[in-house]
């Protein structure tokens, strides 16, 4: 279920009584300070720690969270994962899609002594391009390099120039400045998730006069443009990010954004300690519970046990799916020793054959969502749930074995699936194993460390393996990308080797930025469809998000991008 928001007469009136309690308890104890504090406080852990604040190379969780509260780029999501205006008010696109050109809003950087006595100022078009520079620059060695590569004219270019010869190293062509407010990137060929691209943190916009004050030490000392300001942070203890007062949003009232006055990051490495200091009220939310703890937390439906019912559960389907992969191209030995990818029928009856509501309700305790509809998760833009995929149907699944050419199983070959060494996937595969056997298959598991299985599966050396796709962006393009010729492992993200003109012809017209969210949709479902019919996976189930906060926390959303968003969040001293 998605988490109970508070209707805009509720917050408004909390935050009123929330000021009024301020003035009251100003002239009251120290400990009744304290506590007005903590309410305009909003605390988490990050137990894996935060190696840096600098946006170009936040690729994980932890500083994906924590620099999305300092800094801003061109767009941003929603809470329904739509692009909207962020530092950019607005954008054009030329008639063939290659054009895009922004028009900046004048927002200001946080207060800080690099910008000399006046402490801040606005953001202009030279700061977008010094910024998305930056991420190609060679000399940053920033892991966002990707996001821009193939997309942006010149990337490339740029990219050998800062290794070769950085000091003649020249502007990326593909970036143009217009003036101060206006900023044009030229792409290689159309892209309509270019905007999605933007909302990355590698779309931040930094200051250059703060990269070069700090150098190396900007991570520790970041300067952004976010809803809060960096304040202080002392390693493995303790960071804080203070309120940003010229913070430029504002909500429907015209209340200015964020209404928190900080926010606090420990890093307690133990999770179940974390777990215990959230169940005292030291922390406002919990994203991840001890292996141990679950079975007394979560009911085998996924909510919440007693005494735990006191806390805000929040569930969203992660933007990723679960799968087993079959390799298609029988070029490779792996996949023509075995008849799996010469016969679709075979691969159809698998997925037939699999109860995924047993799995995700019995195995994984409610933390999955069955992957019924195909690609998609079911939080992407573009998930359609008419999108009919595999369900469980044994008869089906034994129909279409005879058809194959083994009746229930007779003649087939014992077949390989390969695993990463992960004790859940073990357990999903033992499962699913037994299921195969009851229409006959014999298929036997084996696990070695991840490394070495993915390696294995990029260089087509494996008919049948686990993994899954986690999107980097929240647009279908970066799921049905998998599917796609050119893409083909290990240049691309096209481990099966599937080969359609059909899919190939669909996917370059989505890519179109001309045509509308809906008519993009349509056609990526289409291609949905065709790989349903293909089989090239077996679809199994969708990650599922579970964050629990303490009851008088309001405005938090869960989305499946998995980001904290505290822009909207408030306290109230009561539930």
């Amino acid at each position: 279920m998605m988490p109970l928001l508070c209707g805009t007469s509720l917050r408004r009136s909390l935050i009123i009584l929330c000021t009024l309690s301020c003035c009251v308890l100003a002239s009251c104890r120290d400990d009744s300070s304290a506590a007005d504090s903590r309410l305009n406080s909003f605390s988490y852990n990050e137990p894996d720690g935060i190696g840096s604040l600098d946006p170009a190379v936040a690729s994980y969780q932890a500083a994906i969270w924590a620099t999305g509260h300092l800094f801003n780029g061109l767009v941003e999501l929603d809470s329904n994962l739509a692009i909207q205006p962020c530092i950019a008010k607005s954008w054009d696109v030329n008639a063939d899609g290659t054009e895009w050109t922004f028009h900046i809003r004048k927002v200001l950087f946080h207060d800080n002594v690099v910008f000399g006595k006046n402490r801040t100022r606005s953001v202009t078009a030279s700061d977008v391009q010094y910024s998305i520079e930056r991420i190609c620059d060679a000399r940053t060695k920033s892991t966002g390099l990707w996001a821009f590569r193939n997309k942006i004219v010149g990337v490339d270019d740029f990219h050998r120039q800062t290794k070769e010869s950085p000091e003649s190293a020249e502007h990326i062509k593909g970036i143009v400045v217009k003036d101060d407010s206006t900023i044009i990137f030229k792409l290689e060929k159309p892209f309509a998730p270019f905007l999605a691209v933007l909302s990355m943190p590698y779309g931040y916009i930094v200051p250059k006069e703060a990269v070069e004050h700090y150098g190396s030490d900007f991570g520790q000392h970041p300067v952004g443009t976010g809803a809060f300001a960096f304040y202080h942070w002392t390693q493995d203890i303790e960071l804080v990010a203070k309120r940003n007062p010229a913070y430029f949003k504002k909500d429907e009232q015209g209340s200015p954004l964020p209404y928190l006055e900080e926010v606090r990051i420990t890093f307690l490495r133990d999770i179940k300690n974390e777990f215990l200091e959230f169940t005292r009220g030291q922390y406002d939310i919990v994203s991840s519970i001890d292996g141990t703890f679950a079975p007394s937390v979560y009911e085998v439906d996924g909510t919440l046990k007693e005494p735990y019912t006191e806390f805000v559960m929040h569930r969203a389907a992660s933007q990723s799916v679960e799968y087993y992969g079959f390799l298609l191209d029988t070029t490779f030995a792996a996949a023509k020793a075995v008849p799996l990818a010469s016969n679709k029928k075979l691969r159809q009856a698998m997925n037939y054959a699999i109860d995924r509501h047993r799995i995700v309700t019995y195995v994984l305790n409610g933390r999955g969502i069955p992957a019924r509809h195909g690609v998609l998760p079911p939080t992407m833009p573009g998930f359609n749930p008419e999108v009919k995929g595999y369900g469980y149907d044994v008869e089906k699944a034994r129909t279409l074995l005879a058809e194959a050419g083994f009746p229930n199983g007779k003649g087939c070959p014992q077949l390989l699936l390969q695993l990463g060494n992960n004790a859940r996937t073990a357990s999903v595969a033992e499962a699913i194993q037994e299921m195969w056997r009851e229409i006959g298959l014999n298929v036997e598991l084996q696990q070695v460390d991840f490394p070495q299985h993915l390696a294995q599966v990029r260089q087509g050396g494996l008919a049948m393996w686990r993994t899954s796709w986690i999107g980097d962006y929240p647009d279908p393009e970066n799921f049905l990308a998998l599917f796609i010729s050119e893409n083909q492992a290990p240049a691309g993200p096209n481990t099966t080797h599937l080969v359609t003109e059909e899919l190939d012809a669909l996917y370059s017209r989505a890519l179109s930025p001309n045509l509308s969210a809906s008519e993009r949709g349509s056609l990526y479902n289409e291609m949905e469809e065709i790989i349903i019919d293909e089989a090239p996976w077996i679809f199994l189930y969708h990650d599922v998000l579970m964050r629990l906060t303490q009851p008088n926390v309001h405005g938090f959303h869960l989305d499946g991008s998995g980001r904290l968003l505290l822009e909207r969040v408030f306290k109230s001293s009561g539930t």
